[in-house]
C-alpha cells in the first residue's frame, strides 16, 4: 500500500495520541465493520479459518520492517513456501514469536517525510498543513482546525519575536482572541508587537481554553460555547465550505442516548455479519412468542413454530 491515506492515519493518530490507542481504534473498526473476527466453518463462510487471521497480521507487520532484519526474510519465506494455507501469507505454526508490548508513549503527530515514510513510534514527525487544518484553513500566519464541540489555532511568531512565554501575552475571551509579543532587541519598556488580533466567528467559553509555545508556534485550544460547525475562525476570514468538511461526531462526544443508538447499530451489523438475528428481529420473535399463546389465538395451548407465520 502506498501513502494514499497517510493523511487520514495521522487524523485518527493525531485523536488517539500514541501508538496503542490508534492500533486499539483500528482493530476495534475490523471488529465492529468487518469479518475479520469472524471464523469461517462449514455453516458460516464469511471470515477466515482458524488462525489466519492473527497470521496476516504478523505477516503484513513484517512486512513493513527493515528488509534486512533476518527476522523478516525468515518470516516471509516461511510464508510464501506454504502452499496449503487458504492465503498463502501464514507463518507455519511451529514458529513461535515473542511480542512486545507496545508502550503508551506521546508522540506529536503532524505529517509524513515522503521520502522516508516509515518511522518508529518515538520519531516526530514533521508539520503538515493539510493535517494540522482539518476540517479549518491555512491562513497566512496562523492554520486553525475545528471538531464539533472545540477549536485548535496554531499561529506562527514571527522571526522578531522573542519565544517565551515571558515575552508572548495571550489574551482570550469568549469573543476575541489576541497574541502580542515582544520584539527580541526591545528594552523593557518598549511597545509589544500585535501578533494576532480577531474577532471570533461566534463564542467560546474563555475559561476553558488553553494555550502553549512549541517551537516557533503558539499552540492554541478552544472549546466552542454550543456545537456548530464554523465557517470561519474570526470573522473577517475567508469563508470554508462546510459542505466540504468531515461533519461526523466523535463518539465520546455524543449523548448517552445517542450513544446507546450507535451501539445497538454496531452490534445489529456484527449480528448480520454472523447470520444472527438483530435487535429488531429479537423484538418481534418475542411479541410473535406472546401473540401465539394470547387468548383467542388459534393457536393457543400449541408449541410455538414460527415457520407456519408470515410477516413483513
Amino acid at each position: 500500500m502506498g501513502s494514499n491515506h497517510d493523511q487520514t492515519f495521522l487524523h485518527v493518530l493525531r485523536e488517539e495520541k500514541n501508538i496503542g490507542n490508534f492500533l486499539d481504534a483500528f482493530f476495534g473498526f475490523l471488529y465492529r465493520c468487518t469479518d475479520f473476527y469472524v471464523e469461517t466453518n462449514s455453516e458460516q463462510k464469511l471470515g477466515f479459518p482458524s488462525g489466519v487471521a492473527e497470521k496476516l497480521v504478523l505477516t503484513t507487520m513484517y512486512k513493513w520492517k527493515n528488509p534486512t532484519l533476518s527476522l523478516q526474510k525468515t518470516v516471509l519465506s516461511d510464508v510464501n513456501s506454504d502452499t496449503s494455507n487458504p492465503l498463502n501469507q501464514s507463518v507455519t505454526q511451529s514458529k513461535s514469536f515473542n511480542v512486545i508490548p507496545t508502550v503508551a508513549q506521546e508522540i506529536e503527530v503532524e505529517s509524513c517525510d515522503k521520502t522516508n515514510n516509515i518511522k518508529t513510534s518515538a520519531q516526530i514527525l514533521k508539520t503538515s498543513h493539510e493535517s494540522d487544518s482539518y476540517n479549518g484553513a491555512v491562513r497566512e500566519n496562523y492554520i486553525w482546525t475545528q471538531t464539533l464541540n472545540d477549536l485548535d489555532v496554531l499561529v506562527k511568531v514571527p522571526e522578531n519575536i522573542k519565544v517565551s512565554k515571558d515575552s508572548i501575552k495571550v489574551n482570550i475571551t469568549s469573543t476575541k482572541l489576541q497574541i502580542v509579543g515582544k520584539p527580541s532587541d526591545s528594552s523593557t519598556n518598549s511597545k509589544w508587537d500585535n501578533i494576532f488580533d480577531g474577532k471570533l466567528s461566534f463564542k467560546v467559553r474563555s475559561g476553558e481554553s488553553t494555550w502553549s509555545i512549541e517551537g516557533r508556534q503558539i499552540n492554541i485550544h478552544l472549546e466552542k460555547a454550543m456545537e456548530k460547525w464554523w465557517e470561519a475562525l474570526i470573522v473577517d476570514e475567508p469563508k470554508i465550505d462546510l459542505n466540504k468538511i468531515d461533519c461526523s461526531k466523535h463518539f465520546d462526544d455524543m449523548a448517552p442516548e445517542e450513544q446507546m443508538k450507535v451501539q445497538e447499530l454496531m452490534w445489529n451489523h456484527q449480528q448480520k455479519i454472523l447470520g444472527k438475528p438483530t435487535s429488531e428481529q429479537i423484538k418481534m420473535e418475542a411479541t410473535l412468542k406472546q401473540a401465539w399463546n394470547a387468548k383467542g389465538s388459534p393457536f393457543q395451548g400449541t408449541p410455538y413454530d414460527p415457520s407456519i407465520l408470515k410477516y413483513n
